[in-house]
């Protein structure tokens, strides 16, 4: 009893939080007259997965589009809800193969090959391509500049993230926290999360957060600059 007491005192503050920090800053982003857009894109790494069907739906009947960094085998194991993400408009992009970095960096070309079979693979099952891809890890600072710089030359979108919300080993409260804290004061941001079940259980409740502190939820697209710790 003690302990859903605290997790219900600790839930009702984030909010609280949450509400005064739109008193404080404004929700309506106009300085001067100008409209201050504010972008949000919430991003899923490791899928599809056993989850990704309530992550679609969740996002689905918030009215928002998601984006999923995808393993190739993964999607070949579930096909079914990668054709419904390009149906249903959600971003799409790829997280490679093997997901080991001694994999990745055996050699200059190696991590290369590992996306272009991803996308040999989604085509296989949409008949789409992609050029948006997550680095395992991040592009930084594992990645050689040189083995960047291919991905470039090859027409690669590579995509980072400016909020890790540590969701791997975070309660659903710790990970509202750190979006709380971590998109203050931030006109454009780009949320890593992972399929699990604590995201399942908390994704509501960002999509919540954003909409209250005046972000537009969007799919990343391949028209869309990629955000990179380059």
């Amino acid at each position: 009893m003690k302990i859903l007491n605290k997790k219900i005192i600790l839930k009702s503050f984030i909010f609280f939080m949450l509400f005064i920090a739109i008193l404080v800053l404004g929700e309506n982003n106009t300085v001067n007259g100008i409209q201050n857009e504010k972008i949000a894109y919430i991003t899923f790494d490791d899928g599809p997965s056993k989850y990704t069907e309530q992550i679609v739906d969740i996002l689905d009947e918030n009215d928002v589009k998601g984006t999923f960094f995808m393993l190739n085998n993964n999607m070949i194991v579930f096909k079914s809800i990668v054709q419904r993400m390009v149906d249903e408009g959600h971003g799409t992009g790829f997280h490679g193969v093997s997901h080991k970095l001694s994999k990745l960096y055996e050699t200059e070309n190696s991590a290369i090959e590992e996306f272009k079979i991803c996308n040999e693979t989604f085509y296989n099952i949409t008949g789409k391509n992609s050029k948006i891809i997550r680095i395992p890890f991040g592009s930084k600072p594992k990645m050689l500049e040189s083995i960047y710089n291919k991905f470039v030359e090859e027409g690669f979108l590579v995509w980072d993230w400016t909020i890790d919300t540590e969701d791997w080993k975070s309660s659903t409260d710790q990970i509202l926290s750190n979006i709380l804290y971590y998109a203050r004061n931030k006109k454009e941001i780009v949320i890593l999360l992972h399929e699990n079940p604590r995201t399942v259980s908390c994704l509501s409740d960002i999509i919540t957060i954003l909409k209250a502190r005046g972000y537009d939820i969007r799919p990343i697209t391949q028209d869309v600059k990629p955000k990179n710790f380059w």
